[in-house]
């Protein structure tokens, strides 16, 4: 603590001494005891001062920035770490507590204000101090994309509803727990809100929770039952202090000049100061270089700034990360996360596609220079798996990088940008296969977004590579039984394919049949029929019939007819297939173990069992041989070898070999995953079959409720579930369960 400080607190001393004395001396002319004299006077004094003593001393040691406070386990989300030299900005935060009010009532609370204004680092500030304050309950929700996930995430962490409810129902009971509260306090802050009308129906109204809302729009100023706290720029002190402690320099002329070039925008100063700190600049100077930039007139009305300074700023802290940094990672980094989802990224996800972005010092040097240089902001919490940071830049900063990135001669160019974007996300996929997607969903998730970030950025068509992540992205949800998004993504990439590569290029041809795949898989038979048929013929003509992605198509067709009921068709087709895979790649390519295990299977249908077991045997045996016990093809054909000894009435070899496939894909696949939950459903019905009715029904209770989770109510797996469930109940004498089941499938 530095000597004016002391020097500050003697004044108060001081103070409390003269305050003592003339409290003591009241007292004493009206006759009270003397012990009670002190006493009171001093707790008078103890209650005026100690709290506001404590909060400087506490701070006193931390003017550079805020103090960093781990927030404790009542908080749910990521709230934002404190800016650098977080100026408390006491007009806003008065307001804002004075908006929330007391306990035992309910209050909603928006902050509009302009992008970059600060309206996140307020709130934020404000969720730390109810934490700390001990609210039971502190949710920090991302609400850009909506409430419902963000709500469903409070369900979840308050023990609400099922693991198998829908996130709009536990959304559901996330609201109707928050109106509950009674005098409980409670917290919940929906940041950057895009759209006020969707987040309306999400609010709790009653009880005594506390709602506060971050947004760029102002409708929130006129929404009934809403109060508006606006958070505008920078106030002049404000703006000077905040200078004055980022630069060191001292205040003057100049630096007013300069908060009122920027428009006292939190986001322009925050870059102009550190510019100024690194480089030794004076505000006049900074000043002389901000005029030598210029950003055309369209980007300033299209950033939502008030001021056009910012945008110079902007540019100008890429210049000196520039003139700073020789290696050229750090803008070669920014270039790349302004295409990326503006959601931010998983530092970890970075780090582990550090080979795509072709960095020379590596990641995390890259990302020091951006944050030193207020390009990029750091949150996380501990309780996020890896480390825990996500990387985020600014929307602004992302839109006026994306648009310098996008004149002509600009080094790193946008297309560039877009192109190392996507060759980070070949490494991240190429690092994923596919039979992992159902251990490693979120990961899956976060990369669907950036996939799609990156080609919503995308100047013009998306590069080549861009379409091969997009269609892996599809078939990654496909696998991991999110057949909507995976017919949505992979429809959206077949008309990039088409428009980019054109009808019969062979990647488009793929798209195709990965498309028809999909449809199957959601039982659009029919329309997986046509498609197959469409493509088939066209690879025919352009690849040739010995092709293999001709023999795919071959091969996928009769997989689709077998679905359909067409039996022979598929039987007939599978067998041409088999002879000629075996003819071009040989028997033990992994494509010709698959037709031989299709062909089983379509046997097996057929009532072929004697066939298919013997078939089945041999695939099995080869498949253990050449691709090991624990590759997922290996686990489906022990699968349905087990399958055919059930149909054969050899049950109990039936239920022995389920039983090892399943404890054996759970630990492979994980127990989420679509194969893994064919297992458990297919030894529930095997325990059926063995009069073992009771084991059954809590196996298939088990799976539909997983089922329900994972694929959805729609799938048709989880149709069959409930189908099995109801004939499980029938067996069981549960004739009424059993009819009510029958009816809702």
């Amino acid at each position: 603590m530095t000597g004016r400080r002391w020097f500050k607190y003697g004044l108060i001393a001081v103070a409390c001494c003269v305050g003592t004395a003339t409290v003591v001396w009241s007292l004493i002319a009206d006759d009270k005891p003397p012990v009670v004299v002190v006493s009171t006077a001093v707790a008078a004094l103890v209650m005026a001062f100690l709290p506001d003593l404590v909060s400087k001393v506490r701070s006193a040691d931390g003017a550079g920035g805020p103090a960093v406070v781990g927030l404790s386990s009542r908080v749910v989300g990521q709230v934002p770490l404190g800016a650098a030299h977080f100026q408390a900005r006491s007009r806003e935060m008065k307001a804002l507590r004075r908006a929330v009010g007391g306990r035992g009532r309910v209050a909603l609370v928006a902050l509009p204000g302009q992008r970059g204004a600060g309206k996140t680092q307020l709130a934020a500030a404000f969720a730390r101090e109810c934490d700390a304050a001990g609210f039971d309950l502190v949710a920090w929700l991302n609400a850009e994309s909506g409430p419902v996930a963000g709500l469903a995430q409070v369900a979840r962490a308050r023990g609400l509803g099922g693991a198998d409810d829908a996130p709009e129902v536990l959304a559901g009971l996330a609201v109707r727990w928050l109106s509950d509260g009674g005098r409980a306090r409670r917290l919940v802050v929906f940041d950057n809100v895009d759209d006020p009308q969707v987040l309306r129906e999400w609010l709790p109204t009653r009880g005594g929770v506390k709602v506060v809302i971050t947004s760029n729009r102002r409708e929130f100023l006129r929404m009934d039952g809403v109060a508006a706290v606006e958070v505008g720029v920078f106030t002049e002190a404000e703006g000077r202090a905040f200078l004055r402690e980022t630069t060191g320099l001292a205040d003057g002329p100049d630096a007013v000049a300069l908060g009122r070039e920027l428009g006292w925008l939190p986001l322009g100063l925050a870059q102009a100061g550190a510019y100024v700190a690194r480089n030794g600049e004076t505000y006049a100077g900074y000043l002389r270089l901000l005029a030598g930039e210029r950003l055309d007139e369209t980007l300033r009305q299209e950033s939502g700034a008030s001021h056009p300074g910012v945008l110079k700023a902007t540019a100008l802290s890429m210049a000196g990360v520039d003139a700073a940094d020789a290696s050229g990672d750090a803008l070669r980094l920014l270039g790349v996360l302004s295409v990326l989802s503006a959601d931010g990224v998983s530092r970890r996800l970075l780090v582990r596609g550090e080979a795509g972005l072709g960095l020379s010092g590596g990641v995390r040097a890259a990302l020091d220079v951006l944050a030193g240089w207020s390009l990029v902001t750091l949150s996380g919490s501990a309780g996020v798996a890896g480390d825990g940071v996500l990387v985020v830049v600014h929307r602004l900063t992302a839109r006026v990088v994306r648009h310098l990135a996008s004149h002509d001669g600009a080094h790193p160019s946008l297309a560039e940008a877009v192109d190392t974007a996507s060759q980070m996300l070949d490494v991240l996929t190429d690092g994923l296969p596919l039979a992992q997607v159902a251990l490693r969903r979120a990961e899956v998730d976060e990369l669907t977004r950036q996939v799609l970030a990156v080609r919503e950025n995308s100047a013009g068509d998306p590069p080549a590579l861009l379409l091969v992540q997009a269609d892996w992205m599809g078939r990654a949800l496909e696998a991991a039984g999110d057949l909507t998004g995976a017919v949505s993504i992979l429809s959206d990439n077949l008309a990039d394919r088409r428009g980019v590569l054109g009808d019969d290029h062979p990647d488009t041809l793929i798209s195709r049949s990965n498309l028809a795949v999909a449809y199957q898989e959601a039982g659009r038979v029919t329309e997986a029929i046509a498609l197959y048929e469409q493509v088939l013929a066209d690879s025919r003509r352009v690849l040739g019939d010995d092709h293999p992605h001709t023999l795919n198509s071959r091969n996928n067709l009769a997989y689709a007819y077998r679905a359909a009921g067409l039996v022979a068709e598929a039987i007939a087709l599978y067998e041409q297939v088999l002879a000629d895979r075996r003819r071009v790649l040989g028997d033990d390519h992994p494509h010709t173990l698959n037709s031989r295990n299709d062909l089983a299977y379509a046997y097996r249908a057929a009532g072929r069992v004697a066939e298919a077991i013997a078939l089945y045997e041999q695939v099995l045996a080869d498949r253990r041989r050449v691709l090991g016990d624990d590759h997922p093809d290996t686990l489906i054909s022990r699968n349905d070898l087990a399958s055919a000894y059930r149909a054969a009435g050899r049950v109990a070899e039936a239920i022995a070999l389920f039983e090892q496939v399943l404890a054996d894909s759970r630990r492979v696949l994980g127990d989420d995953h679509p194969d893994t939950l064919i297992s458990r459903n297919n030894l529930a019905y095997a325990y059926q079959e063995a009069g073992r009715v009771a084991e059954a029904i809590a196996l298939y209770e088990q799976v539909l409720a997983d089922r329900r989770r994972v694929l959805g109510d729609d799938h048709p797996h989880t149709l069959i579930s409930r189908n099995n469930l109801a004939s499980a109940y029938q067996e069981a004498g549960r004739v009424a369960e059993a009819t009510a089941l029958y009816k809702q499938v």
